[in-house]
């Protein structure tokens, strides 16, 4: 595991706005332009009395073999980077593949310092520079270490409660970049229908998330032929049901990896 730490400068702190990453809005309120402005948003959402364990898990089954969406999965990491480093907390990053099978790409303790709200945000973007340069360094070589065999996504809630109970003291943010496509423990070759989808996913056996967020990003986004929009549909219906199901705070499930 690593820490990451940076030292303490100093600035006048300022206002914040609400905005919580990956497009959960939480409200607004006055902030500065800019970068800061942008960081000030994000700590307007953290965890009053908490600090932050994230958990990214990325796709790294064959349909998920395209350089424009690893380019959009490394963006939606980046994003959750920054979370933490405003925010405070662990960061853990994984690649996903047959029988929930990960390869790990970063697991790190991530503290910034500073005198005030805004020192620590100035040094923010050092810090997702930092971290962002061993999560490239590191993904390639965590996608080609996973088995190809088939998909499993609904395996790694299974993770998900085990990084909860990990860390009991802090807030857990699950962030699952994927397709959706899955094969293996459920096994969804065809398009559902709403009704379809939220029966089979109550067939599914979750552990309890309550007090957690869970995004899924990327659904029906593959290398290749495009996903019918029905079979799309059906595939955000069992996982939003699938979410419901934890007990989670939040649920986001989205078909843009952007």
């Amino acid at each position: 595991m690593t820490s990451l730490t940076v030292p303490r400068v100093r600035t006048l702190a300022v206002g914040a706005a609400l905005s919580l990453s990956l497009g959960l809005l939480a409200g607004c309120a006055a902030h500065a332009p800019g970068e800061l402005g942008r960081l000030q948003q994000i700590l307007e959402t953290c965890p009053k009395d908490q600090p932050i364990n994230a958990y990214v898990t990325t796709d790294g089954t064959g349909t998920s073999q395209d350089q424009a969406i690893t380019t959009e999965r490394l963006k939606s990491i980046r994003t959750v980077v920054d979370r933490v480093a405003v925010c405070g907390g662990h960061l853990t990053v994984t690649a996903f593949g047959t029988n929930s099978v990960t390869a790990p790409i970063l697991d790190a303790d991530i503290t910034v310092d500073g005198a005030t709200p805004n020192a620590r945000l100035r040094r923010v973007p050092k810090v997702t520079e930092e971290v962002m340069a061993q999560v490239t360094k590191n993904y390639d070589a965590a996608i080609a270490a996973l088995p190809r065999q088939g998909t499993d996504v609904t395996g790694l809630y299974r993770l998900f409660g085990e990084a909860k109970a990990e860390r009991p003291g802090q807030r857990l943010e699950v962030f699952v970049l994927t397709d959706g496509l899955t094969n293996q423990g459920v096994n969804i070759d065809r398009s559902l229908s709403t009704a379809e989808a939220t029966a089979l996913a109550d067939t599914v056996s979750v552990p309890d998330l309550s007090g957690s967020s869970i995004s899924v990003v990327g659904i029906g986004r593959v290398a290749g032929n495009p996903v019918p929009s029905t079979f799309i549909d059906g595939l955000k219906a069992f996982y939003t049901r699938l979410c419901e199901k934890t007990g989670a705070d939040q649920c986001l499930v989205a078909t843009d990896g952007k």
